[in-house]
C-alpha cells in the first residue's frame, strides 16, 4: 500500500539513520577520550569505583612523598649517629691512652674537649627541613619523663567497609637522641643509680640448716666414786617460731637422765670412774642419753665442726616434731664435798655456742642508701627446696608501697627489709631487719607458717641472680668527663663511654632498618599505583581496536541509512508522476 499521508518507509529509514547516528556519537567520543565509562551514565558502578581508586590512587602518592621527606630525615640521623659512633670510640682510645703512666693527662683533656664539642656540632647540625632527632628538648629526664616519640607516614589504606586510614611507622626519641634538654640523652648521665642495691647487689644467697646442737666448756676432771652422780633433764627438737609469725611446738622432754661411776665406767671402759677430759665426757654424755632414750648425738657428725675441747650434743631429728633443738636442764649432782652442789663437768653452764631453731637464713650487711627511678627495676630468682624458680620483681611502686611515700628511696635496712618482705610475699620467704638472730641485718628466712620445720628436715631456699634493669646507669655525660680529676677513675670513665657506644651502636641500627623498611614502602606505594591504574584501566579503558572497527561499521550504516532514506523518499516523487 502507497500513502501520500504516512511514508512508513521514510520513517523506518530515519528511526534507523538516528540510531545508527548515536551509536556512531558514542564511538567517536571512546575513541577521543579513549575511555569506554567516561560518567556514571555510562556504567554507574564501574565509574563509582574507578573514581574511587583513582582518588586513593591521589593519596597514595601523597603518602609516597611523605615517604621521602621521611627518608631524607632518616638519612640525615642515620648520618649524624653514625659520625657519633667515630666520635665516642676515639674519645676511648683518648682515654686508654690516659692510663699510660707518667702521661700528660692535661693534654689529653684538651683533646677530649675538642672531641666533646665535635660530637655537639655533629649533633646540632643533624638536621633536616627544621626537624633534629639527635636534639630533643624534653623538659624532663628521660628516665622520669613520659614517652617521647614522632612518627613516618608509612602507607594509606582502605577497608573491606569503605574506612579510610593513614598508617604511621612509630619513632621512639628516647632510643636515638643524643642530647635532650632536661637530659637523658645518649651523650648524657643517667639517673637512679641503685648503685649496690644497699649491698644486696650480685647476691648469691643459699641457705639450709643443721641439726639443733650447743657446745659447753668442759670443767673437769672429776671421779665418780660410791653414790657420786649428775642428774638432769633434757628438752628435745622444741622450737618457737612466734618470732616469726609461726607455731610453737614444746617438744619432748626426758627425766632422770643420770650420770654415775657406772654409767662413767661402762661408756669409758674404766673401773675408776675418771673422766679426764671433754672427749670423754661426750662418750659418757651419749651413754647416759641412750640409757634414758635421749635423741642425741655427742659424737660431732660429718659436716659439723667441734668446738675445742668442748662438750657438744645435739638432736638426731628422730621425733615428729618440727623443731631441731635440745636443752639440758635442772641439774642436781653428789660429789661427796669435793665439788659443789649442782657441779655437772660445765653441762650446768651457759653454752659456749647454742643452735636451736635451726630455720635456713640467709643475711645481707645493708651498706648504703639508694633509690629507685621510675624506669629501673630490681629482679631476683627465689626457690625454695627443689620447687619452681619464682622471678621477683622490685620496682619504685613496691617501694612507694612498702613505706607510704613517692620518692622510690630506701633510707636503711629497716626500709629494705620492709620492701623486700612485700616483694617476696607469696612466695614462700620473709625477710626481716628485726630478726632476733642477726638484728639490724637484712635477713631472709622460710615463712615458718609455711615451712614450719626446722634442721635438717627445713626448707633450704637460694635467692639468686639479683639484677637492675637498665644494668647499669651512666653516672656522667660526655661533656663531664675530666681525667684530671679524681671524681671517677679512668676505667670507669671508659666503661661510661663503651656504655655510650653500645648505645649509640643501637640507635644507628634502629635508624638504618627504619630507613630501610621505609626504602621498601616507598617501593610498594610505587608499584601499588601502577597496580591500581592498570585495574581501573581494566575497568573504564576503551579498547581501541574494537572501538575503530565499530566506527568504520557504524559509518557505513550511516550512509546505507541514508541511501534507503533517499529511496523512501523517491517514492512520493513517483506517485506525483501519476497525476501530471
Amino acid at each position: 500500500m502507497t500513502s501520500i499521508l504516512t511514508n512508513t518507509a521514510a520513517l523506518a529509514a530515519l528511526q534507523t539513520l538516528r540510531s545508527v547516528g548515536g551509536q556512531l556519537n558514542q564511538a567517536q567520543t571512546q575513541i577521543s577520550s579513549g575511555l569506554r565509562i567516561q560518567t556514571a551514565t555510562d556504567d554507574a558502578a564501574y565509574w563509582s569505583i574507578a573514581t574511587t581508586m583513582r582518588s586513593d590512587n591521589g593519596s597514595i602518592s601523597a603518602v609516597q612523598d611523605a615517604l621521602g621527606l621521611g627518608a631524607a630525615k632518616l638519612d640525615v640521623a642515620y648520618t649524624g649517629t653514625n659520625s657519633i659512633v667515630d666520635v665516642i670510640s676515639e674519645f676511648r682510645a683518648k682515654l686508654v691512652a690516659a692510663k699510660d703512666v707518667g702521661v700528660h693527662r692535661a693534654k689529653i683533656q684538651e683533646e677530649l674537649a675538642q672531641l666533646n664539642q665535635q660530637a655537639e656540632s655533629i649533633v646540632d647540625a643533624s638536621t633536616f627541613s627544621g626537624v633534629n632527632w639527635l636534639r630533643t628538648f624534653a623538659p624532663i629526664h628521660f628516665m622520669d619523663g613520659p614517652d617521647l616519640t614522632t612518627s613516618l607516614v608509612s602507607s594509606f589504606t582502605r577497608s573491606d567497609k569503605g574506612n579510610v586510614s593513614v598508617t604511621q611507622i612509630p619513632i621512639d626519641l628516647k632510643k636515638i637522641s643524643m642530647l635532650n634538654e632536661g637530659g637523658g640523652g645518649i651523650l648524657q648521665r643517667e639517673v637512679g643509680s641503685l648503685g649496690d642495691i644497699g649491698g644486696f647487689k650480685d647476691s648469691h644467697l643459699l641457705a639450709s640448716a643443721h641439726n639443733g646442737h650447743e657446745a659447753h666448756a668442759f670443767t673437769g676432771p672429776a671421779t665418780f666414786v660410791g653414790s657420786d652422780f649428775i642428774e638432769f633433764s633434757a628438752v628435745v627438737d622444741a622450737i618457737d617460731h612466734t618470732l616469726f609469725g609461726g607455731p610453737l611446738d614444746p617438744g619432748v622432754t626426758y627425766n632422770n637422765i643420770r650420770i654415775d661411776k657406772a654409767v662413767v665406767d661402762a661408756a669409758l671402759g674404766t673401773t675408776d670412774g675418771t673422766v679426764h677430759n671433754a672427749a670423754e665426757m661426750r662418750k659418757v654424755l651419749q651413754m647416759a642419753f641412750d640409757n634414758a632414750g635421749v635423741p642425741a648425738w655427742t659424737d660431732t657428725p660429718a659436716g659439723f665442726t667441734q668446738f675445742g675441747e668442748a662438750l657438744e650434743f645435739g638432736s638426731m631429728e628422730t621425733l615428729p616434731n618440727f623443731g631441731s633443738s635440745i636443752d639440758l636442764f635442772g641439774f642436781t649432782s653428789n660429789f661427796a664435798g669435793v665439788h659443789p652442789a649442782g657441779f655437772a663437768l660445765g653441762l650446768e653452764d651457759a653454752p659456749t655456742h647454742d643452735h636451736d631453731d635451726m630455720l635456713p637464713k640467709a643475711s645481707v650487711n645493708f651498706s648504703q642508701a639508694f633509690e629507685i627511678s621510675g624506669r629501673a627495676t630490681i629482679t631476683f630468682d627465689v626457690q625454695i627446696d627443689n620447687g619452681p624458680t619464682q622471678l621477683v620483681t622490685v620496682t619504685r611502686g613496691t617501694v612507694n608501697n612498702a613505706l607510704g611515700t613517692s620518692d622510690g628511696r630506701v633510707k636503711d635496712v629497716d626500709d629494705f627489709a620492709a620492701v623486700l618482705n612485700l616483694a617476696v610475699a607469696g612466695t614462700g620467704l620473709i625477710a626481716t631487719s628485726a630478726d632476733p638472730e642477726f638484728p639490724g641485718i637484712l635477713t631472709f628466712r622460710a615463712d615458718p607458717t609455711l615451712y614450719p620445720e626446722a634442721g635438717n628436715k627445713a626448707a633450704h631456699f637460694s635467692v639468686t641472680n639479683v639484677k637492675t634493669d637498665p644494668p647499669q646507669f651512666l653516672k656522667f655525660g660526655l661533656a663531664e668527663i675530666d681525667v684530671t680529676t679524681e671524681k671517677y677513675t679512668i676505667d670507669e670513665y671508659i666503661e661510661g663511654i663503651d656504655y655510650m657506644l653500645k648505645k649509640a651502636i643501637a640507635s644507628a641500627s634502629i635508624l638504618g632498618s627504619l630507613s630501610s623498611r621505609v626504602d621498601m614502602q616507598s617501593d610498594f606505594a610505587s608499584r601499588l599505583m601502577d597496580s591500581l591504574d592498570s585495574g581501573v584501566g581494566r575497568l573504564v579503558d576503551a579498547d581501541m581496536n574494537e572501538a575503530s572497527t565499530r566506527l568504520k561499521a557504524l559509518q557505513t550504516q550511516e550512509q546505507l541509512a541514508l541511501q534507503s532514506l533517499q529511496i523512501a523518499n523517491s517514492n512520493a516523487e513517483n506517485i506525483m508522476q501519476l497525476f501530471r
